[in-house]
């Protein structure tokens, strides 16, 4: 009797696992297409699935894809490339209809936490992909090696580079561009220390040639 229900609870236990693999939720992934028009991409699951049998499988890739870019009247848009690492969302609904209409769509289809209901949230990223040369400090937007960032650092300070020249704000509020350095009551000082509103020259001598260096 004991063994008859230890069978029983084991197979409910199996069937119920079962169908819990059909229940899609969220799931890393990365992008395979982008298509920059529609902003919709085609994604591949990045975990391997186990049938019945225990075998693993990957699972085909998931097709017309919104991909996620923040904001409203105003976004934060940014290059998606194939390799592109990020969280797959599954809807609860069919979202058919909202991608082709938005607001409040029907829903025909009675699908429910299925596969084909995706969405894409790039930034995820494993181990072998994270930012290199990563600041925790402040917030950074920037390039994936760190060569070009806009940064707005948690002492006040802000730094602009493209990996050819800067603009500098400092916490005093003193501009640094390329060497230049613009103070706050806007007197301009080159790079070996020359104002350059209240600097005078040498050699100066009436008529046609040249002053001297500035000093």
């Amino acid at each position: 009797m004991n063994d008859n229900r230890a069978k029983q609870a084991k197979l409910i236990r199996d069937s119920f696992r079962e169908l819990m693999k059909g229940v899609c939720t969220s799931i890393p992934g990365h992008v395979l297409a982008f298509d920059g028009e529609r902003q919709m991409a085609q994604v591949q699951v990045g975990v391997e699935r186990i049938d019945i049998n225990n075998a693993a499988f990957t699972v085909p890739p998931i097709i017309d894809v919104p991909v996620c870019f923040p904001g409203g009247d105003f976004a934060l848009e940014y290059q998606i490339d194939p390799g592109c690492e990020g969280l797959i969302y599954f809807s609860q609904r069919c979202i058919d209809g909202w991608i082709q209409a938005g607001g409040v769509a029907a829903n025909p289809i009675g699908r429910f936490h299925n596969m084909q209901d995706a969405l894409f949230l790039p930034g995820f990223r494993s181990q072998p992909n994270v930012l290199p040369d990563f600041q925790n400090n402040g917030i950074r937007l920037r390039n994936n090696d760190g060569t070009q960032f806009a940064w707005l650092k948690n002492d006040g300070s802000i730094a602009v580079e493209n990996g050819a020249g800067h603009i500098r704000i400092a916490v005093d509020g003193t501009v640094t561009i390329n060497g230049a350095v613009i103070g706050t009551d806007g007197d301009v000082t080159t790079a070996n220390g020359v104002s350059l509103d209240m600097h005078v020259h040498s050699g100066v001598q009436s008529g046609t040639s040249n002053t001297g260096t500035p000093v």
